[in-house]
């Protein structure tokens, strides 16, 4: 009882219980494009239905031996629209009082099939005007996920866009929109931005991960691997291992941070009480942002490749710089 009340106190630092309550899966990563500047490995390896709802089952029920709830999914790919069944899943999932978000490059459309489309935000990708979108995904795909978007929006969906910024697409940060939907920015992997476009995007605009990061959460990944975030290379768990497991693996992948004078922590999460119920009126999103705090990252000598491409020594120089204007 001692072991698990102290598991229970280490988990209520509120980035974490973010990430243990909305998780990342990718069922496969085949696609229907061939994105120019797609970093992704092409593998063949697919979840099923079944694995994921298994996984999501066994995984949910022990969450709540922590005081916890599984909340949200965000499902990514590939294109997760490839599988015939995955409308299907999401219905279920959503009967569950689960919500899920989908990152799609909206080119595929079954957005019918989908029942309760309120409980489904869809992410879609788009790389700035019609030109720069087709020269990376194709011609036409602009227009396709263009309808794709407004028939979403018609139907009810939460609609966002990430747009993917590279050396081509850059001088459009300022001009772009799309129907006035939310962008977030996420910056080129392939290295073709330098350091101060970098620097400018973090600082200026909203982007993923965040300037303050605490982005990782449990990935379940196509190959049956669990990670501590959906970039991280490094597997902590298989699919079948216990979910007792899989935590205490994903919390251990996350010392390093609690030990940094930089990690982000919450007095009233520290003085969480014992059984792990968080104080009444508090909610996790009531957390310090502060500029040069860092939230934690399950890999902090790769950072997401900052570290590399901004010539850092560690990852406080990249939160400080990324923070620098603040």
């Amino acid at each position: 009882m001692v072991q698990k009340s102290n598991r229970t106190q280490r988990i209520h630092q509120a980035q974490i219980i973010q990430s243990l309550e909305n998780i990342y899966i990718s069922p496969l990563e085949t696609c229907n494009l061939n994105c120019h500047y797609c970093y992704t490995k092409k593998t063949k390896a697919v979840l099923s239905q079944s694995q994921i709802f298994k996984f999501i089952k066994s995984y949910s029920s022990d969450l709540k031996s922590y005081f916890l709830h599984l909340k949200s999914i965000l499902f990514c790919g590939g294109e997760v629209f490839l599988l015939p069944w995955f409308p299907s899943l999401v219905n279920k999932l959503i009967d569950q009082n689960i919500f899920i978000t989908i990152i799609t490059n909206g080119t595929i459309d079954k957005l019918n099939q989908i029942k309760n489309p309120q409980n489904c935000q869809l992410i879609v990708s788009i790389d700035g005007p019609q030109k720069i979108h087709d020269q990376n995904r194709g011609s036409g795909n602009f227009q396709k996920s263009t309808k794709f978007i407004k028939k979403a929006i018609s139907l009810g969906f939460p609609v966002e866009i990430f747009y993917v910024v590279t050396d081509i697409s850059y001088p459009y940060i300022n001009s772009f929109n799309l129907l006035n939907l939310k962008i977030t920015y996420l910056t080129d992997r392939l290295g073709s931005l330098t350091p101060d476009q970098i620097l400018n995007i973090k600082q200026n605009y909203p982007t993923y991960p965040s300037k303050n990061f605490g982005c990782f959460q449990l990935a379940l990944q196509s190959n049956g691997q669990i990670y501590g975030c959906c970039e991280s290379p490094i597997p902590l768990a298989k699919i079948s291992d216990p979910p007792q497991t899989i935590i205490d693996n994903f919390l251990k992948s996350l010392s390093i941070c609690h030990r940094c004078q930089k990690m982000g922590r919450s007095d009233i999460f520290k003085r969480a009480i014992i059984r792990g119920v968080l104080p009444k009126g508090v909610s996790t999103a009531k957390i310090s942002q502060d500029p040069n705090q860092c939230f934690g990252c399950c890999q902090p000598d790769f950072l997401c490749g900052y570290i590399k491409e901004l010539d850092c020594l560690n990852c406080q120089q990249v939160v400080n710089l990324f923070n620098k204007h603040e």
